[in-house]
């Protein structure tokens, strides 16, 4: 179920004003009308269904009715820690691993790679990046988007995640003896289907350089592959990203 954000926070019996771009949504590209009912997301995460009662050019007055039910969390927390790649491929990882229920995305500046870290970095890239979590997240009916961080080197990303964060660390990798598939099977084989934390790492175009591979090994990451064919990088992270949350 698709759903509004609102900027403040809601309860039962309440009539407010509703206002900005989630109105004009609401009003001029679903038309809904007065008396007619959507879902309605505060700040802190609770969703209402809400109803219609007043329109008056780009504003609505609606009234909260009742809570709704919010959907289940992932099986997994994955995150995906990705060398940077060009603008289209980053937005195609941010909103589909947004929609598969992603926890996390880690993008660094790789050695391989040809994206600087200042253009990943800039103020309207990351409004840009945020626009598209959102809507992924109300088309996927997620409650709130990944956590989003950009770091100059996989270095700085691997420091960040210490010693002790726990759960599993894979690096997708083509020359690997063990597909990743098989590793989530070992996995449930092992009856640790519960295990619920999952670091992916993925290169660029190019892969990742010797030197970095050095560096994850060091951090505890074990090499998977994604079978015979040669992915895109994004292609590798979202097939990845795919089977850890949904098989």
């Amino acid at each position: 179920m698709s759903y509004f954000l609102y900027d403040a926070p809601l309860h039962p019996g309440q009539t407010v004003p509703f206002q900005g771009e989630e109105a004009r949504h609401l009003l001029k590209s679903r038309r809904m009308r007065n008396g007619e009912r959507f879902a309605l997301q505060d700040p802190a995460g609770s969703r209402f269904s809400a109803e219609l009662v007043d329109i008056r050019r780009d504003t609505a007055t609606v009234t909260i009715i009742a809570p709704l039910p919010l959907p289940a969390p992932p099986r997994r927390q994955v995150a995906l820690i990705q060398g940077a790649v060009k603008e289209k491929a980053t937005d195609w990882i941010i909103q589909k691993g947004t929609e598969l229920g992603l926890a996390r995305l880690a993008f660094f500046t790789s050695h391989h790679g040809t994206v600087t870290n200042k253009s990943l970095g800039s103020p309207k890239t990351r409004i840009r990046w945020e626009r598209i979590a959102w809507e992924a997240c109300k088309q996927s009916d997620r409650q709130f988007p990944p956590e989003i961080e950009v770091e100059d080197a996989l270095a700085s990303v691997l420091t960040s995640l210490g010693p002790g964060s726990g759960g599993r660390r894979w690096l997708l990798d083509p020359e690997a003896s063990q597909s990743i598939g098989e590793a989530l099977a070992g996995l449930d084989s092992q009856g640790r289907a519960g295990e619920n934390s999952l670091h992916l790492l993925v290169g660029p175009e190019g892969g990742l350089s010797s030197r970095e591979k050095e560096l994850a090994r060091e951090a505890g990451f074990t090499a998977v592959g994604m079978g015979g064919n040669i992915l895109r990088a994004e292609t590798a992270a979202l097939a990845a990203c795919a089977l850890s949350l949904l098989g």
